[in-house]
C-alpha cells in the first residue's frame, strides 16, 4: 500500500551516483549527478520534466545556477520524451474543466479553498504522527521475521476490509476525478452502501483515516516504498470528501 515512486527515484540516483563512482567526479558533480538520476526518475514516471526539476531543486537542495538547473532540465525532458515513445502521450490523471470559471468566482471560493488547506493541514498532521507511531512499534519488536508477520496480518486485514488500499490508489484518484466512484466499493464488506451517496462518503473517510497503517504496515513490515503516492491518495480523498460534504 505505497508508492512506486520511492524505489524509481533511488534507483535513478543510484544510477547518477553510480556513473559519478565510475568516472570518478569531484563531490559537486556527483551530486548532481545523483539529482539528474532523481529527476529524470519522476519526470519519467510521471511524464512531467518541469515536476521532475522542481522536486530535486526542492528535495535535494541544490543551488539554482545554469550549471545546475541545465543538466537536470536535460535529464528531465529525456527521461519524459522516453516515456512518451514507450507508454504514449496520454497523462496519468486526466481531468478536464467543463463549467465557466470566472473571476467572480474565485472570491465566492475562496473561503472554501482556505478551509480545504487547512483540512489538507491536519490531515498530513495525523498522517504523519500516526505513520511515526506505528514504524516505532515495529521497531521495537526487533527481529524481522516479528516485523514480517504482524505487517502481513495488518495489512491483509485492511485490505480484506477496504480493497482500495491495495497498490498505488491511482485507479482511485481516477474514479473520483471522472465522477465514477460507484464502483469504489466493489469486492468489501460495505459493497451494498455503495448506491447512496451518504455510504460513499463514509467508507472513504474510513479509507482516509486507515490508509496510514497499512503504508506504514508495508513499509515497516519489511516491504519498500514511498509515501508519495499515498500522500497524492490521501489529497485526492481528502479534496473529494471536504467538497461533497
Amino acid at each position: 500500500s505505497v508508492g512506486a515512486e520511492a524505489t524509481i527515484v533511488l534507483t535513478g540516483a543510484a544510477i547518477g551516483s553510480n556513473l559519478g563512482r565510475v568516472f570518478r567526479m569531484e563531490q559537486k558533480t556527483l551530486m548532481l549527478l545523483v539529482g539528474c538520476g532523481a529527476a529524470g526518475a519522476i519526470a519519467g514516471i510521471f511524464k512531467a520534466p518541469i515536476a521532475g526539476l522542481v522536486f530535486v531543486i526542492e528535495v535535494l537542495m541544490l543551488d539554482l545556477t545554469m550549471t545546475s538547473v541545465l543538466p537536470l532540465l536535460i535529464s528531465s525532458v529525456t527521461a519524459a520524451t522516453m516515456s512518451y515513445i514507450f507508454t504514449g502521450t496520454e497523462a496519468m490523471f486526466k481531468f478536464s474543466q467543463t463549467e465557466a470559471f470566472g473571476l467572480g468566482d474565485v472570491y465566492k471560493r475562496q473561503p472554501y479553498v482556505l478551509l480545504l488547506g487547512v483540512f489538507c493541514g491536519l490531515v498530513s498532521l495525523y498522517f504523519t504522527r500516526v505513520m511515526n507511531k506505528v514504524e516505532g512499534m515495529y521497531r521495537k519488536l526487533g527481529t524481522y521475521w516479528k516485523k514480517f508477520m504482524l505487517g502481513g496480518v495488518m495489512l491483509s486485514i485492511l485490505i480484506f476490509l477496504f480493497p482500495p488500499l491495495y497498490g498505488e490508489g491511482y485507479d482511485t484518484i481516477g474514479s473520483l476525478l471522472n465522477g465514477q466512484f460507484s464502483h469504489i466499493m466493489d469486492k468489501s464488506l460495505f459493497y451494498d452502501l455503495n448506491d447512496t451517496y451518504f455510504g460513499v462518503l463514509i467508507f472513504l473517510t474510513l479509507i482516509l483515516l486507515t490508509k496510514v497503517f497499512a503504508s506504514s504496515a508495508t513499509n515497516a513490515g519489511g516491504g519498500c516504498g514511498g509515501i508519495f503516492a499515498p500522500s497524492l491518495y490521501l489529497g485526492c480523498i481528502a479534496g473529494f470528501i471536504f467538497a461533497h460534504t
